[in-house]
């Protein structure tokens, strides 16, 4: 048995020098690294915390292993001790700060009705989550993942007749998530959210929001399955490894999906390795999903910056945007194939953007960029590179760089194809129009073969002020790194 303690508060001075208040977990009979659950001894500190209108619950460093689900009672924080991003040795966590081992969730399916399955954590109406390392001890086999229910849920507060009765204000921040099958779900009116500091390795999604009607921002978030590594032995010399990881991400792994979320902001989000990075869809649940074709409103719309997706197989996929205000990327690096979907109807801008497509043997009828018949792309400023490498000459791509069936605007921008060698000289194309689609290029140089463009149907092309340069061993390109 345990022995119980007098609670006593712990005091975490801020930099303004006003205190506030947690109670720690171990005054209620929780100790860490003992291999016993913990789940009695955090409810029954909540719920004292609750009586004292204190801030949250302490969790001090070490390993603290709970077989039930997590609930973060409204308005409360747990707080574990963020030391760096933290990094999960089966041998030694407490080096890694606070550590939070989840047992619950096990063999869920996330893609229908997540809402449905326990979660390691769950935030209720403004609750926090604030510095500590989530593991899932017993996914213990890195190429046989077993599929687990989300590891950190924001939730509403619901009354008995399944209305929302106080919209969520969730926050995620300083917290590391060691190799979970799926990480964070903002879901229905987890509104003015924050998720900051965050790095995770997933194996399914790394994110998604849903039914989100105010303003969130999501900032310095990685999402790479490096944070993995040391739980499952793998190190940075281990190449062959690594490689085998990365390629099993890039065949299963999305990075962040927005399905309805009215407005929000994301800074500095990084994705690695995925097979598609950033996805915009409409909302998962009936009530919502059946608006897109009346209004705007249940569809997603942003405004991404700094931010990037490097060797994804889709950097970005839109199926469904806000017609009115649409998502705007600018500062942003995106190394992989961006689609427009038939169903889009509104625009993507990119601003200021790098994109980079090194096809694959897989790839060779494959484009750089989609452009559904209902779908509008604006670039602006930016740099398209396209190198088809580990394609053979005897079987060349023969894709396009864009194939336009919407709308497509370039301008002040730089396309470059470095290696001539490696598609079809006769059939390569920078752009085909097709259907009712317009492109208008204007103010763009050219690096590698001249700009070359066909149309079909009632497609059309409006270009002016074009420029090229030959790219030779005189007059190299030098792809931005």
């Amino acid at each position: 048995m345990r022995a119980f303690l007098t609670f006593t508060l712990f005091w975490i001075w801020t930099s303004s020098a006003f205190a506030q208040v947690f109670l720690n977990v171990q005054d209620f009979g929780g100790f860490p690294n003992d291999g016993a659950s913990d789940d009695v001894a955090l409810q029954s500190a909540f719920e004292e915390a609750a009586k004292q209108n204190a801030q949250g619950v302490f969790l001090p460093a070490g390993r603290w292993q709970f077989e039930k689900p997590i609930y973060v009672p409204r308005g409360l924080t747990l707080k574990g001790t963020y030391t760096r991003p933290h990094i999960a040795e089966r041998a030694d966590l407490e080096g890694a700060g606070t550590t939070i081992e989840c047992y619950v969730g096990r063999a869920a399916d996330i893609d229908k009705e997540p809402w449905k399955y326990e979660s390691c954590v769950t935030l209720l109406g403004s609750a926090t989550l604030d510095g500590v390392n989530l593991v899932y001890p017993e996914q213990a086999d890195v190429w046989n993942p077993v599929p687990y229910s989300w590891t950190v849920f924001c939730n509403n507060d619901y009354d008995e007749n399944h209305q929302v009765r106080e919209i969520s204000h969730c926050a995620v921040v300083n917290t590391t998530l060691v190799n979970s099958y799926a990480g964070i779900f903002m879901r229905w009116s987890a509104n003015d959210h924050f998720i900051s500091g965050v790095n995770m390795s997933v194996f399914k999604k790394g994110m998604v929001l849903d039914g989100i009607t105010s303003l969130g921002v999501i900032q310095n978030v990685n999402i790479h399955n490096q944070y993995s590594w040391p739980f499952y032995g793998i190190k940075a010399s281990d190449h062959a490894k690594a490689e085998l990881l990365a390629k099993q991400n890039l065949e299963n792994m999305t990075g962040i999906e927005f399905h309805r979320a009215d407005w929000g902001w994301l800074n500095q989000v990084f994705i690695i390795y995925a097979n598609k990075g950033f996805v915009f869809e409409k909302s998962m649940t009936a009530a919502d999903s059946s608006q897109w074709e009346f209004g705007t409103r249940a569809l997603p719309s942003f405004d991404i910056s700094n931010s990037g997706c490097d060797l994804c197989n889709v950097a970005v996929e839109a199926n469904f945007v806000n017609t009115g205000v649409g998502v705007n990327f600018s500062n942003s690096n995106l190394l992989g194939r961006v689609i427009l979907g038939d169903s889009c109807y509104g625009s993507l801008r990119f601003t200021n953007a790098f994109f980079s497509f090194g096809v694959t043997g897989a790839d060779v009828e494959k484009d750089q960029f989609t452009v559904g018949k209902h779908a509008t792309l604006q670039i602006v400023n930016s740099e398209v590179l396209n190198f088809p490498e580990g394609i053979s000459k005897e079987a060349p791509w023969r894709g396009k760089i864009f194939n336009v069936r919407g709308v497509l605007q370039l301008s002040n921008t730089v396309f470059a194809v470095p290696d001539t060698g490696r598609y079809d000289a006769r059939t390569f194309e920078h752009l085909i129009v097709q259907g009712s689609g317009l492109a208008t290029v204007q103010n763009v140089i050219f690096r590698g073969p001249e700009f070359r463009f066909s149309t079909k149907e009632k497609g059309r092309v409006r270009a002016s002020m074009i420029g090229h340069r030959e790219i030779s061993e005189e007059m190299p390109y030098n792809p931005p790194r």
